[in-house]
């Protein structure tokens, strides 16, 4: 018992400069940060603030896949907490999402704190006074009670933590598109109703080590829209980066080192898919910052830091009310009405580079008897280097932008992930005959070991034109809406996360008609009476092509392929790109 009185006078002479009573300690200030708070325990303190303030509000946002509730605090100076009211109001919404990867919970502890704080020890309320907060203390809410002391083998405390991913084993942040896990859905249920004006998610690095307690990373490419662009920075970095400078915690991207035994070579930024939170925010015209505390820092400073950290973003709103959500309104004014064309799906690194200091440590590399190899060893004494960070992007692909996407209504699965991601569906009320574009698919293969739940699948998608016949209830998609990027890169068969690519589609690359050889080696024969071109081009295909040559069923699937028996349906991609305006006989679906 003295033990932990000591601790608490600990605390309380260190950490605050009044006086707090213990119910107000977070469960690792009470254990000097040796331990974190379990699910129920977590929940209680957040349902203590709410019974405590006025301006807490604790919600849910769905159910895990083991039925636990996933707990969404909603703080609000002016006690507005229906999102419908937040987003006609000038104060910016910011949602801080923590334990996506629940072993990294660092955002959680510091989240409690900073609520707490502004709520009930009133210290610095008026950073209330412009801004409504979303905070997710625990979102992998399953995966946080996976709890032990070996689920984070390269991290510095707490003592037990929770897992990397959620009851079935998958990585939440990468299904941001794909949205396979109750999780996701409720996630994405949530964001598109309260379109909050910047998301934060919270996260601890694996990695090298070097002398920074804060990385982070915020999309500032030709991903994100202009306007929020230049807001990041223009208006965002610009401040913020000095901020925490003065605070005594300096800032550097994200890092993502070329060769940690070798600091000179170097470091990469760029444009990660949007299965990644931060990536995929930005979709939806709102910045994405991906806070990753450093591994090895002990859990009070990683903790202590982050908390600095959101209240220094705080700090900025307070100052800057209303740029933010003027930036985020240009931009889907901007994406409903006028669309970059041609629109880029894909980006990569230019070999361009930027010079940057970089605060590490100096390492020994040392020979090992037991890899076999060299490995690293991190020293304390520092080793700041000017390195080069190739953090220049260019756009890799890109395509023209359709009117609209009709989707034949039997696709169930796509079109439900469609409206989870807040994108507008219609369905056609009689059918129509158009000129569409369709991409028809070849060289599919799937990737050998499963990823996320499922086997991606690589192909090449060859484009062409016709005019087709729609049904009454075929879905339509149009893209003069705020959600126009998602659905494009949901639907574009070449994006880095379309539906297709994830596996949504396989069915149409399966045959399900074959013809015996007996039957086509006189349909065969039918052809080329009836074609001396085809038997031309057999021909010449036997003298060229020595692997086909070899092969009875290619050169009889020759035929079949060409004849009226084929299936014309077989690998190809069922979404159609309406090119040009069409008066559609449409409603909305619910």
């Amino acid at each position: 018992m003295s033990k932990i009185f000591n601790i608490l006078i600990f605390i309380f002479t260190t950490s605050f400069a009044q006086d707090i009573s213990v119910q107000w300690l977070t469960k690792a200030e009470r254990t000097n940060y040796q331990e974190t708070s379990r699910y129920e325990e977590t929940l209680g303190f957040c349902k203590q603030l709410e019974k405590a303030s006025h301006w807490v509000k604790l919600t849910s946002i769905g159910k895990s896949g083991e039925g636990r509730d996933i707990p969404l605090m909603i703080v609000s100076k002016d006690k507005i907490f229906n999102p419908a009211k937040a987003y006609r109001s000038s104060k910016t919404v910011i949602l801080i999402q923590n334990g996506i990867h629940s072993g990294e919970i660092d955002g959680k502890d510091a989240c409690l704190m900073l609520v707490r704080d502004l709520v009930i020890l009133k210290k610095s309320q008026h950073l209330l006074d412009n801004t409504i907060l979303l905070i997710l203390p625990i979102y992998n809410v399953d995966g946080h009670e996976r709890f032990g002391p070996y689920n984070r083998i390269n991290q510095n405390g707490p003592k037990e933590m929770g897992w990397r991913t959620n009851a079935t084993n998958l990585n939440l942040n990468r299904d941001y598109m794909k949205a396979d896990a109750p999780e996701t859905r409720a996630f994405l249920k949530m964001f598109t109703t309260w379109l909050p004006d910047f998301f934060i998610d919270t996260h601890i690095t694996n990695g090298a080590d070097y002398q920074y307690s804060i990385t982070y990373s915020i999309d500032h490419y030709d991903n994100v829209s202009p306007s929020v662009r230049t807001w990041i920075e223009e208006k965002f970095l610009k401040s913020i980066l000095p901020k925490m400078e003065e605070k005594g915690y300096p800032l550097v991207p994200y890092v993502w080192l070329h060769d940690n035994k070798d600091l000179s070579k170097g470091m990469s930024g760029g444009v990660a898919p949007p299965r990644l939170s931060n990536a995929y925010t930005p979709l939806q015209n709102r910045p994405g910052l991906l806070v990753e505390m450093h591994m090895l820092k002990d859990y009070r400073t990683r903790v202590t830091a982050l908390y600095q950290f959101l209240f220094a973003i705080l700090e900025f709103f307070e100052t800057d009310a209303t740029s933010l959500k003027r930036a985020v309104r240009i931009a889907d004014e901007k994406t409903i009405n006028v669309l970059e064309n041609p629109f880029p799906i894909r980006f990569e690194n230019t070999q361009k580079t930027d010079t940057i200091l970089f605060l590490g440590y100096k390492a020994v590399i040392e020979s090992s008897e037991v890899s076999g190899s060299d490995w690293i060893r991190w020293t304390d004494e520092p080793n700041n280097v000017k390195m080069p960070f190739f953090n220049d992007v260019k756009v890799k692909q890109s395509i023209d932008v359709p009117y609209a996407y009709l989707i034949p209504p039997q696709w169930k699965n796509v079109i439900e992930v469609l409206q989870m991601h807040g994108i507008g569906i219609e369905k056609l009320k009689q059918p129509v005959e158009v000129d569409v574009e369709l991409y028809r698919f070849k060289d599919a293969k799937w990737q050998e070991k499963p990823y996320e739940g499922r086997h991606p699948v690589t192909y090449k998608a060859e484009k062409f034109s016709e005019k087709k016949k729609y049904s009454a209830g075929t879905v339509l998609v149009r893209l003069n809406q705020r959600t126009a990027k998602v659905a494009i890169h949901l639907l574009e068969p070449e994006a880095s996360d379309a539906l297709a690519a994830w596996g949504f589609f396989d069915a149409v690359f399966e045959q399900k008609e074959y013809v015996e050889a007996y039957v086509a080696e006189k349909l065969s024969r039918e052809m080329m009476a009836k074609d001396p071109n085809l038997k031309k081009e057999f021909e010449e295909r036997i003298k060229t092509d020595s692997t086909f040559a070899k092969s009875p069923n290619a050169r009889l699937n020759f035929f079949y392929q060409r004849s009226p028996y084929w299936d014309n349906q077989l690998n190809l991609y069922p979404v159609a790109r309406v090119m040009s305006e069409q008066k559609f006989v449409a409603e909305p679906i619910k």
